[in-house]
Protein backbone atom coordinates (compact mmCIF):
# COMPACT_ATOMS: atom_id res chain seq x y z
CA UNK A 1 0.00 0.00 0.00
CA UNK A 2 1.64 3.39 -0.68
CA UNK A 3 1.65 5.96 1.48
CA UNK A 4 -0.26 9.36 1.80
CA UNK A 5 3.08 10.99 1.49
CA UNK A 6 4.52 9.32 -1.37
CA UNK A 7 1.17 9.55 -3.43
CA UNK A 8 1.14 13.18 -2.62
CA UNK A 9 4.89 13.35 -3.60
CA UNK A 10 4.40 11.52 -6.69
CA UNK A 11 1.00 13.41 -7.97
CA UNK A 12 2.63 16.44 -7.80
CA UNK A 13 1.70 20.03 -6.68
CA UNK A 14 -1.69 21.38 -8.55
CA UNK A 15 -0.46 23.91 -11.13
CA UNK A 16 -1.24 27.63 -10.31
CA UNK A 17 -0.87 31.32 -10.92
CA UNK A 18 -0.92 34.31 -8.62
CA UNK A 19 -2.68 37.08 -9.70
CA UNK A 20 -3.51 40.30 -8.53
CA UNK A 21 -7.30 39.47 -5.99
CA UNK A 22 -10.31 41.10 -7.70
CA UNK A 23 -13.69 41.92 -6.43
CA UNK A 24 -15.07 38.10 -7.45
CA UNK A 25 -12.36 36.66 -5.33
CA UNK A 26 -13.85 38.31 -1.97
CA UNK A 27 -17.03 36.35 -1.76
CA UNK A 28 -15.02 32.75 -2.22
CA UNK A 29 -12.99 33.96 0.24
CA UNK A 30 -15.19 34.67 2.59
CA UNK A 31 -16.33 31.78 2.38
CA UNK A 32 -13.20 29.92 2.85
CA UNK A 33 -12.90 32.23 6.52
CA UNK A 34 -16.25 30.66 7.40
CA UNK A 35 -15.39 26.85 6.74
CA UNK A 36 -13.67 25.94 10.41
CA UNK A 37 -11.12 23.41 9.36
CA UNK A 38 -10.29 26.55 7.88
CA UNK A 39 -10.74 29.64 10.47
CA UNK A 40 -9.66 27.02 13.25
CA UNK A 41 -5.93 28.21 12.37
CA UNK A 42 -6.37 31.73 11.31
CA UNK A 43 -5.77 34.99 13.62
CA UNK A 44 -8.38 35.29 16.47
CA UNK A 45 -10.41 38.19 14.33
CA UNK A 46 -11.05 35.36 12.00
CA UNK A 47 -13.04 33.59 14.92
CA UNK A 48 -15.87 35.83 14.58
CA UNK A 49 -18.05 36.60 11.05
CA UNK A 50 -16.42 38.87 9.09
CA UNK A 51 -18.36 40.78 6.56
CA UNK A 52 -17.96 41.56 3.00
CA UNK A 53 -16.58 45.07 3.85
CA UNK A 54 -13.77 43.81 6.30
CA UNK A 55 -13.17 41.09 3.44
CA UNK A 56 -12.61 43.46 1.07
CA UNK A 57 -10.28 46.30 2.81
CA UNK A 58 -8.10 43.24 3.71
CA UNK A 59 -7.55 42.20 0.26
CA UNK A 60 -7.54 45.64 -1.44
CA UNK A 61 -6.35 48.12 1.66
CA UNK A 62 -3.96 45.96 4.57
CA UNK A 63 -2.37 43.83 2.98
CA UNK A 64 0.93 45.00 1.14
CA UNK A 65 1.29 42.79 -1.21
CA UNK A 66 -1.42 40.09 -1.97
CA UNK A 67 -1.99 37.54 -4.80
CA UNK A 68 -4.93 35.48 -5.01
CA UNK A 69 -3.65 31.90 -5.89
CA UNK A 70 -5.61 30.42 -9.19
CA UNK A 71 -5.90 26.39 -9.77
CA UNK A 72 -7.53 25.08 -13.14
CA UNK A 73 -9.21 29.08 -13.32
CA UNK A 74 -10.78 29.15 -10.68
CA UNK A 75 -9.94 30.79 -6.83
CA UNK A 76 -8.12 28.63 -4.08
CA UNK A 77 -6.89 31.02 -1.89
CA UNK A 78 -4.90 34.02 -1.19
CA UNK A 79 -1.44 34.23 -0.13
CA UNK A 80 1.51 37.70 -0.02
CA UNK A 81 2.78 40.19 2.69
CA UNK A 82 0.95 41.96 5.15
CA UNK A 83 2.79 44.72 7.97
CA UNK A 84 5.55 45.92 5.85
CA UNK A 85 9.00 47.77 7.50
CA UNK A 86 10.83 49.56 4.46
CA UNK A 87 13.50 50.87 6.74
CA UNK A 88 13.97 47.48 7.94
CA UNK A 89 13.02 45.48 4.67
CA UNK A 90 10.82 43.61 6.37
CA UNK A 91 7.75 41.89 6.03
CA UNK A 92 5.12 39.34 7.44
CA UNK A 93 4.25 36.22 4.92
CA UNK A 94 0.39 34.68 4.92
CA UNK A 95 -1.24 32.14 3.49
CA UNK A 96 -4.58 30.65 3.16
CA UNK A 97 -5.78 27.88 1.11
CA UNK A 98 -8.97 27.60 1.72
CA UNK A 99 -10.03 25.06 -1.27
CA UNK A 100 -10.04 22.19 0.86
CA UNK A 101 -9.03 19.57 -2.16
CA UNK A 102 -5.62 21.04 -2.60
CA UNK A 103 -5.24 20.51 0.97
CA UNK A 104 -2.00 17.96 1.25
CA UNK A 105 -0.94 18.11 -2.29
CA UNK A 106 1.97 20.46 -2.19
CA UNK A 107 -0.18 23.27 -3.33
CA UNK A 108 1.00 25.58 -0.29
CA UNK A 109 4.62 24.78 -0.24
CA UNK A 110 5.10 25.77 -3.97
CA UNK A 111 2.79 28.86 -3.66
CA UNK A 112 5.06 29.91 -0.29
CA UNK A 113 7.99 29.29 -2.25
CA UNK A 114 7.14 31.31 -5.30
CA UNK A 115 5.76 33.95 -2.73
CA UNK A 116 8.86 34.11 -1.14
CA UNK A 117 10.85 34.30 -4.08
CA UNK A 118 8.84 37.41 -5.42
CA UNK A 119 9.64 38.99 -1.45
CA UNK A 120 12.96 38.41 -1.89
CA UNK A 121 13.94 38.83 -5.85
CA UNK A 122 10.98 41.62 -6.83
CA UNK A 123 10.30 43.48 -3.77
CA UNK A 124 13.63 43.57 -2.26
CA UNK A 125 12.82 42.07 1.13
CA UNK A 126 16.00 41.73 3.41
CA UNK A 127 13.46 39.32 6.08
CA UNK A 128 10.21 37.53 5.61
CA UNK A 129 8.45 36.33 9.14
CA UNK A 130 5.74 34.26 9.64
CA UNK A 131 3.85 32.18 12.21
CA UNK A 132 1.24 29.27 12.53
CA UNK A 133 -0.33 27.56 15.40
CA UNK A 134 1.73 24.44 16.46
CA UNK A 135 -0.83 21.84 15.97
CA UNK A 136 -1.39 23.31 12.09
CA UNK A 137 1.23 20.13 11.35
CA UNK A 138 0.09 21.35 7.78
CA UNK A 139 1.47 25.32 7.95
CA UNK A 140 4.27 23.78 9.91
CA UNK A 141 5.38 21.53 6.59
CA UNK A 142 5.48 24.39 4.15
CA UNK A 143 7.24 26.47 6.01
CA UNK A 144 9.99 24.09 6.64
CA UNK A 145 9.91 22.96 3.13
CA UNK A 146 10.48 26.73 1.95
CA UNK A 147 13.22 27.23 4.30
CA UNK A 148 12.07 29.22 7.33
CA UNK A 149 13.74 28.78 10.18
CA UNK A 150 12.12 28.34 13.67
CA UNK A 151 12.73 31.97 15.76
CA UNK A 152 10.56 31.18 18.48
CA UNK A 153 7.25 30.05 20.43
CA UNK A 154 4.63 31.98 22.04
CA UNK A 155 3.30 29.76 24.37
CA UNK A 156 -0.45 29.29 25.26
CA UNK A 157 -1.37 32.31 22.98
CA UNK A 158 -4.67 31.37 21.25
CA UNK A 159 -7.51 29.10 22.54
CA UNK A 160 -8.82 26.56 20.06
CA UNK A 161 -10.87 23.61 20.46
CA UNK A 162 -11.13 24.17 24.49
CA UNK A 163 -7.29 24.77 24.95
CA UNK A 164 -4.45 26.89 24.63
CA UNK A 165 -2.01 26.73 21.87
CA UNK A 166 1.05 27.78 20.93
CA UNK A 167 2.57 29.83 18.24
CA UNK A 168 5.81 29.41 16.66
CA UNK A 169 7.44 32.39 14.83
CA UNK A 170 9.64 31.59 11.76
CA UNK A 171 11.58 33.86 9.33
CA UNK A 172 13.75 33.52 6.45
CA UNK A 173 16.47 36.19 5.48
CA UNK A 174 17.41 36.95 1.81
CA UNK A 175 21.03 35.36 2.29
CA UNK A 176 19.60 32.02 3.44
CA UNK A 177 17.29 32.06 0.73
CA UNK A 178 20.27 32.77 -2.01
CA UNK A 179 22.18 29.91 0.04
CA UNK A 180 19.51 27.22 -0.58
CA UNK A 181 19.07 28.48 -4.26
CA UNK A 182 22.95 28.20 -4.31
CA UNK A 183 22.83 24.44 -2.66
CA UNK A 184 20.08 22.91 -5.53
CA UNK A 185 17.02 24.47 -4.67
CA UNK A 186 15.67 25.69 -7.60
CA UNK A 187 13.97 29.22 -7.74
CA UNK A 188 10.17 28.49 -8.23
CA UNK A 189 8.37 29.75 -11.49
CA UNK A 190 7.27 32.95 -10.32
Amino acid sequence: MISKTTWCAEMGSPDFILRSPTLDDVLPYLKFLSEPDVAIWLEDRCQLPLSVVEIENFMFNHSWCPWAIDVEGSFAGLSGFLDPVPERGEARFFIVIGASPLWGRGLGTEVTKSVVAKGFEKLGLRRIVSSYFTPNIGSRVIHERAGFRIEGVQREVAWRNGNWIDQEIVSMLSHEYLERRHNGHPAPNS
